[in-house]
């Protein structure tokens, strides 16, 4: 951890991700290309704002970086990089790096964007249901797909949405209105990606194929598409429907706010909401299909902040609606956050998945063995779903998966596969056929081949990738050499060291420091404590002592302290008066007070004082000299005309 950590500070400084492309060549190390595209991005990624680009500063970085690059072509005359201990570390970073990115750019990137885009519309859709939970028997689940199924052929046989809705979905509240379910947007919740998926691509006017939520099958229709609504901020005020007097009540209200009666006032006077009186009526933000239908409407149809409605009726009452702003569109980065952190738990986040290994399937032109597949599950008996199974001695040495023209894995990997997969095998039930759950892991085993297949292969597909890829695989052979010619050599030789001391131990001093006494006077007589200060001024501790603590330890201790002139709490010291005292501080009848004892002029600190500041400074120097032998060592050719086109 340690390690990972310097080697991100040293990216950090001296990397960060690029995409060299065809561009100039700005400088060469023993032969290796810098292109301008790789150091264009080292230089605004160390200096943010401030990159100018005037030559000064350009100069600076480029120094920087031809540095950088002379301790990497060391690295490698080393032969550091064919390390088997740094090559395996530097293949525990791909691992664990192409995993992730490969889920960030094929599936989460893709999956925000796809939620992103949809939020710029509101759909609406009717729909005809059949129940089908998943905690349904298997005899109800075949009955109802064969129902949903049914109906969808009467569909494309020409019978009506609306009537076949009223008829036969199990929705009876939408059943009532055709199937009418009103407007939705994205993100749907969990459960119901599918619906989702067949709002947004089923054109207006048309009907989906059956699809699958949670609850059960939908035939899902769209009647229109419209921009979306966004989010409307709103207070109301609500009389409930008690008897004629009601209406009477509500057209008061709107009388007085057309005469300039503050409506936060009539709301908390007169509202009958209990959750909003208390607050001048404020509802705050809400979006499409959180209240009724007319709410809604009557909420949005408003133009202007400040705007209300007249008096509007639903189910509760009778309500007066104000507007207090209005968001089109939602914040991007915040939204795009809040989706990455939701997706993941999302069914959408899996069937991206399976759909990414059904693309990669296709891109590669994976070839399955199925024969062999089969003959393996014949093979087998129910001490496979026991932690006893083992490999079988005698599996047949074929190829089970082939990419292109080349063989992939044996039927020996996959059956070690479903030896150590064995969480799997042991939840499958022993009345499940031995067939099925060795397709089962057999799918299993596959998206993680194409996945890992993918993941190999970053490289070659992402050139940012390629590019990430080299910022590690130089961050660790940077790390490396460094360790060896200058931080180990710094701390481990002693003999370099005491001369590097010897020669400038001048430069390791202690300022001005003062050595003072602390007393702590246990007594709450005034003017014994007196006493003791006036006598503390031109006696010792010991004379303290002896004088005041015959019969009790009045004076109970003193300890000695040297301080520098910046440390804690010495501005409250008479600095340079040897004698002078801090006042007394008392605290609950405990006097204290510092002394000051003597002057110390500054002296040379010890090797051991210094110690660190002395390897840090041992290891400059240990580097400096270092980086002028590789300059001797190595070529450095920069081209300064490609140099001079950066300067602006």
């Amino acid at each position: 951890m340690i390690r990972f950590t310097i080697l991100l500070i040293s990216l950090f400084f001296f990397l960060a991700s690029s995409v060299v492309g065809q561009d100039d060549v700005l400088f060469t190390v023993n032969g290796s290309e810098v292109n301008v595209s790789e150091f264009d991005y080292i230089y605004n990624k160390n200096n943010g704002e401030e990159a100018d680009y005037s030559e000064q500063s350009l100069q600076e970085y480029l120094d920087l970086y031809v540095k950088f690059k002379l301790k990497v072509e060391k690295a490698k005359e080393m032969g550091l990089d064919t390390v088997s201990r740094l090559q395996n570390e530097l293949e525990g970073y791909r691992k664990q790096l192409a995993s992730s990115y490969l889920v960030d750019k094929e599936v989460s990137e893709k999956l925000i964007n796809e939620v992103m885009e949809r939020f710029k519309s509101d759909i609406e859709v009717k729909h005809i249901f059949v129940a089908n939970p998943t905690s349904a028997s298997v005899g109800k689940k075949q009955a109802a797909e064969e129902k949903i199924n049914t109906i969808y052929g009467e569909l494309e046989r020409g019978k009506s949405f609306d009537e076949m809705a009223k008829k036969l979905s199990e929705d009876k509240r939408s059943a009532l209105k055709g199937g009418s379910l009103g407007y939705y947007v994205a993100m749907l919740p969990a459960g119901f990606y599918e619906f989702e998926n067949a709002m947004y691509t089923t054109p207006v006017g048309e009907y989906s194929k059956p699809v699958k939520s949670k609850l059960g099958h939908h035939i899902v229709k769209v009647v229109s598409k419209r921009p979306a609504r966004g989010q409307m901020e709103v207070s109301h005020i609500l009389i409930k429907k008690t008897d004629k007097g009601s209406r009477a009540l509500i057209d008061s209200l709107h009388t007085e706010l057309g005469k300039g009666q503050d409506f936060g006032k009539l709301a908390m006077a007169y509202s009958q909401d209990p959750n909003t009186n208390t607050k001048a009526g404020y509802l705050g933000f809400f979006g499409i299909n959180k209240f009724e239908q007319a709410f809604e409407n009557a909420a949005f149809d408003l133009k202007n902040d400040g705007d209300y409605t007249t008096p509007i009726e639903t189910q509760f009452g009778y309500h007066v609606i104000k507007r207090h702003s209005k968001k089109k569109m939602v914040d991007e980065a915040k939204e795009r956050r809040k989706i990455q952190a939701t997706i993941s738990k999302d069914e959408r986040f899996e069937a991206a998945k399976k759909a990414l290994v059904q693309n990669i399937k296709k891109e590669v032109g994976l070839e399955e063995n199925k024969l062999a597949l089969q003959q393996f599950a014949n093979n087998l008996d129910e001490e496979f779903y026991s932690y006893k199974w083992k490999v079988p001695e005698n599996i047949a040495d074929v190829h089970l998966l082939k990419i292109g023209d080349k063989y992939m894995k044996k039927l020996k990997d996959f059956a070690e596969f479903c030896k150590k997969d064995t969480r799997s095998r042991l939840r499958y039930n022993k009345d499940t056929p031995l067939a099925e759950s060795v397709d089962l892991l057999y799918e299993k085993y596959v998206d993680e081949r194409m996945l890992a297949y993918e993941e190999s292969n970053l490289a070659n597909k992402y050139p940012e990738f390629k590019a990430l890829m080299r910022e590690y695989e130089e961050g660790i052979l940077l790390f490396e050499a460094t360790k060896m010619e200058v931080w180990d050599k710094a701390s481990q030789d002693s003999v370099g060291l005491d001369n590097f001391y010897k020669n400038n131990m001048n430069n390791y001093m202690w300022e001005e420091r003062i050595e003072v006494e602390d007393y702590t006077i246990n007594t709450t007589d005034t003017k014994l404590l007196a006493k003791i200060l006036k006598k503390g001024k031109k006696m010792n501790t010991e004379e303290l002592k002896n004088m005041f603590n015959k019969d009790g330890e009045e004076v109970i201790a003193t300890t000695t302290r040297i301080l520098e002139k910046d440390g804690r709490g010495v501005d409250l010291i008479p600095w340079g008066n040897v004698g002078g005292m801090t006042e007394v501080q008392t605290v609950q009848g405990v006097n204290t007070f510092t002394k000051v004892k003597r002057m110390i002029p500054p002296t040379n600190k010890t090797m051991k004082e210094a110690r660190g500041y002395i390897i840090a400074d041992y290891q400059d120097l240990l580097e400096k000299n270092w980086i002028e032998e590789l300059k001797k060592s190595f070529d450095v050719n920069i081209d300064q005309k490609v140099f001079r086109s950066l300067i602006k």
